[in-house]
């Protein structure tokens, strides 16, 4: 392996470490926030959100780390594990008590609060596969986690359930017989104004590749948006259909995170053969 190659993997590998001190950061400066209240749905989904995508990013970190030839892989694969073991324990302090204040506040739960809290059940079954006691522990995680688990079953449940509005299959319109109308004279109707229509063309992201992994270019955000503006479509749809979320897509649209050169196609082919008339994407 060339010289070259062991500082561009060197790069590569502290440029991955520092994104995730940069999302560390983030969690803690909003923990530390004393305007932000944990009472409410949305600051709790707001700090989930950020936690999320933490380790999103630092499971892509270890994976990638793993395969770099670099000197310092261990020592960084050791430092990002101690940076998930710290925001795993702040995840679990921090949820919990959003959770209690929320019960004890009996406040007035907004619509998508049950969608949401069921997200964040589905989470604490993760959770209970990696948190393991020790024989000092007694079982203190288990019962940490059920004891959260009743409180989001809790919650769940007072949670108002978004209506399905189903029209009976019985249904039929009531028959009103028309009444009588004098003759009006038919006036033709003004043209509508013509409003331009987006024109759709094709993408083809750009970027610099660096071991099959490709940090895209800049404006490559706005073209993925007005290219998903002209299909009638959104990036949460994309960011979907990729397997990610919305944050972790527009990183990698702004350049700051990289991409994987298959994933990319994917992208290409999600938004470029999307049919307008069925409302699929490729």
């Amino acid at each position: 392996m060339t010289t070259v190659d062991n500082h561009a993997h060197n790069q590569e590998a502290n440029e991955l470490v520092s994104r995730i001190e940069q999302r560390a950061i983030q969690i803690f400066k909003f923990t530390e926030d004393s305007d932000e209240k944990r009472a409410s749905v949305a600051s709790f989904r707001k700090f989930s959100d950020l936690v999320d995508d933490f380790h999103q990013a630092a499971e892509m970190a270890e994976g990638r780390l793993s395969v770099l030839k670099t000197g310092r892989r261990d020592e960084l694969r050791g430092y990002v594990v101690q940076m998930r073991a710290k925001i795993l324990k702040v995840e679990i302090d921090v949820t919990q008590t959003y959770l209690e204040n929320l019960i004890e506040s009996r406040a007035a739960l907004p619509f998508g609060a049950r969608e949401f809290f069921a997200t964040r059940l589905k989470r604490l079954e993760e959770l209970s596969h990696v948190l393991k006691d020790g024989p000092e522990a007694s079982g203190s995680s288990g019962s940490l986690l059920d004891h959260m688990r009743k409180m989001l079953e809790h919650l769940i449940a007072q949670a108002p359930q978004l209506e399905v509005f189903e029209r009976d299959p019985e249904w039929r319109p009531p028959h009103r017989q028309a009444a009588a109308r004098p003759a009006v004279k038919a006036v033709a109707p003004k043209p509508k104004p013509t409003q331009a229509v987006p024109e759709i063309k094709p993408i083809k992201l750009t970027g610099r590749d660096n071991w099959g992994r490709v940090f895209l270019d800049k404006g490559s955000f706005d073209e993925v948006h007005m290219a998903c503006r002209a299909r009638n479509i959104t990036i949460d749809q994309v960011a979907a259909r990729l397997g990610m979320t919305r944050v972790s897509l527009t990183l990698i649209l702004n350049g700051q995170d990289p991409i994987q050169r298959n994933t990319l196609d994917v992208l290409h082919r999600i938004i470029n053969n999307y049919n307008a008339k069925t409302g699929e994407m490729g």
